[in-house]
């Protein structure tokens, strides 16, 4: 965040009257039952014992790993049983839920055949564990650098992500004979990520920042043995991991890249598929039952477009206007220096407009950064929100790469902001770290359709708060929408309808202004990351109308501030029991106003 908006920031929160987020807290009720105390404990035994499997992911390709998890998620799931949840508080209900629909999702994977196949499908370019290490080793992700326990830590992690790329290797082997493999437009991208991770000096490399950052209370004994210890590990470990994993992928498994980029041609892929739909959307909705919401959408969505072209001044039909917005330079970032500057300029208007529509604010920093420009240029993807560390020690981060092709559209920047900071993921996310008396698994947990559907949910926000002025912005904003309804249609077209790639590139630039580059990017997304582009427009759509719901029950006693409130301190969790809370309030503030 840039100084201006954290001078915006305070004065936001304490003279308008917004309440620091850490004032909340689920009160425990007077006199807390047995099984209320059983049930706390087994939520904090779940939460330590799921934490505790996650940091071996580098194993996680393994059948032990397997085998252990589903030990573990059978183990809860018949502890859980021996609780009945209808005579809990309204809190403690929605704990019991969400921890019941956790564990038989997990288990609907794990110890599975859909597990099987998604395990021969270890990397792509989008979400790969070459990536995320990557991030970690350098500083800039997850992991901090703090003590010399962390550094010698880090070092044992670079053994495991070793680990991890001979088990990829060995799964994707394992996926060319059984013919489960990899569209070849993801290998291709996955490719040039990795050869920049090999072949330079280790102090050349980003696995070099640590070292270059030493905290101050580190003597310097320790510096001289870790600077040693790291250059070791880059040179003998971590690039021949890499230079590994590239050689492999590259001249042996490239040859047998499927040319179908849909799981649907896969064996097993339409049972993955399945699979990844009620993860990303939390509902049981059929590929043909979206894929036909989306074109709902999309001829909703067009007729709105057709209003804003009007309103811009434009003459001529949709298609023209389209290409128009396209090739009018003066709508488009030239210079990717000009980009977060931008960005950082909406987050200062944003800020003051929150206390029109909420009376919370998390106290969790936020922070605007370039990707850096050597990963930036083989990254194809807009950037991303990275959460705040959960004990306040690291910010939340909006990285930005100024590089992306989709990311050059001057009238995304207020739309883009609204979901990706405030009122979107940062807030969303920061309230529910900050909640006291929540579990952990819920204060920690994030369901794509509740937190892509709120954060989608929030650039609609844009017009109540003034944001779109600009007429441009508000075309923005409409954009931002028929993308999010194309995916809808494009996704479950590749997955479950045997489209290729430039079928669904042909939609996008058909029903947006997108470039060829920019749709590119967006179908190889949906390509490398089934489903999980379905959740914003499904969970926007559901909050919405328990917006509508709620107001037309209450009338004049519907507040939105108190809606939102219920929306959000919750935190994340999964639509049907989002609907069933947001019900019980209605009920409830109807009965007793």
């Amino acid at each position: 965040m840039t100084n201006v908006a954290r001078a915006v920031l305070l004065p936001v929160v304490l003279a308008l009257g917004l309440i620091p987020i850490n004032a909340w807290t689920f009160a425990a009720s007077a006199s807390v039952s047995h099984e209320q105390q059983g049930l706390d404990r087994l939520y904090a035994a779940y939460w330590q014992d799921w934490s505790t499997l996650e940091a071996r992911s580098n194993e996680a390709l393994e059948d032990s790993w397997d085998h252990d998890a589903t030990a573990m998620l059978r183990h809860y799931q018949a502890s859980l049983v021996n609780f009945d949840p209808a005579t809990l508080p309204e809190q403690d209900r929605i704990s019991y839920e969400m921890l019941s629909y956790q564990l038989a999702q997990k288990l609907s994977y794990y110890g599975t055949g859909v597990y099987v196949t998604a395990r021969m499908l270890p990397i792509n370019q989008f979400t790969g564990h070459h990536m995320e290490f990557a991030l970690d080793q350098s500083g800039s992700g997850d992991y901090n650098f703090k003590t010399i326990a962390d550094y010698d830590n880090a070092l044992k992690l670079a053994d495991g992500y070793a680990r991890w790329t001979d088990d990829a290797i060995a799964r994707m082997q394992e996926g060319v004979s059984k013919g489960v493999v990899l569209p070849r437009i993801v290998v291709e991208r996955v490719l040039p990520q990795l050869q920049q991770y090999f072949g330079s000096a280790p102090e050349k490399t980003v696995f070099w920042q640590p070292i270059m950052k030493f905290p101050a209370g580190i003597p310097v004994a320790d510096r001289q043995r870790l600077t040693k210890a790291y250059a070791a590990k880059i040179l003998d470990v971590i690039e021949p991991a890499y230079r590994k994993l590239y050689s492999y992928m590259h001249d042996e498994y490239l040859p047998h890249a499927s040319a179908k980029p849909g799981l649907g041609a896969l064996p097993g892929g339409a049972a993955l598929y399945a699979y990844d739909i009620r993860v990303n959307t939390t509902t049981e909705m059929t590929p043909t039952q979206i894929h036909q919401l989306g074109l709902a959408q999309v001829r909703e969505i067009t007729r709105e477009l057709q209003d804003a072209m009007k309103t811009v001044g434009f003459h001529g039909s949709l298609a023209e206007f389209l290409a128009h917005v396209r090739s009018d330079k003066a709508l488009h970032f030239e210079n990717p220096d000009e980009v977060v500057p931008a960005y950082d300029a909406a987050l200062a208007r944003i800020l003051p407009t929150l206390p029109k529509l909420f009376d919370v604010m998390p106290t969790a920093k936020l922070e605007v950064k370039s990707i850096p420009e050597a990963s930036a240029k083989v990254y194809r993807g807009n950037g991303d929100y990275q959460q705040a560390a959960a004990d306040g020690s690291r910010p939340g981060i909006l990285w930005i790469n100024p590089y992306a092709p989709g990311i050059k559209d001057k009238f995304i920047v207020i739309p883009t902001m609204l979901h990706e900071t405030y009122p979107g993921h940062h807030f969303q996310t920061s309230l529910a770290l900050e909640i006291k008396g929540l579990p952990s698994f819920r204060r920690l947990g994030f369901f794509n359709a509740y937190g892509e559907g709120w954060a989608l949910y929030c650039e609609s926000l844009g017009k109540e708060l003034g944001l779109y002025e600009d007429p441009w912005q508000y075309y923005g904003y409409l954009q931002d929408m028929i993308l999010r309804a194309n995916r809808l249609v494009i996704d479950t077209g590749i997955h479950a309808m045997g489209w290729s790639t430039e079928q669904g590139i042909t939609w996008m630039m058909d029903h947006s202004s997108m470039t060829h580059a920019q749709a590119a990017v967006e179908v190889e997304r949906y390509v490398a990351y089934p489903a999980q582009a379905l959740s914003y427009k499904v969970g926007q759509l559901d909050i919405e109308a328990l917006r509508s719901k709620a107001s037309n029950a209450l009338g004049p006693r519907f507040n939105i501030r108190e809606f939102h409130d219920q929306i959000l301190l919750g935190g994340s969790m999964p639509l049907a029991i989002l609907d069933r809370k947001l019900d019980r309030w209605i009920a409830n503030t109807a009965a007793h106003k």
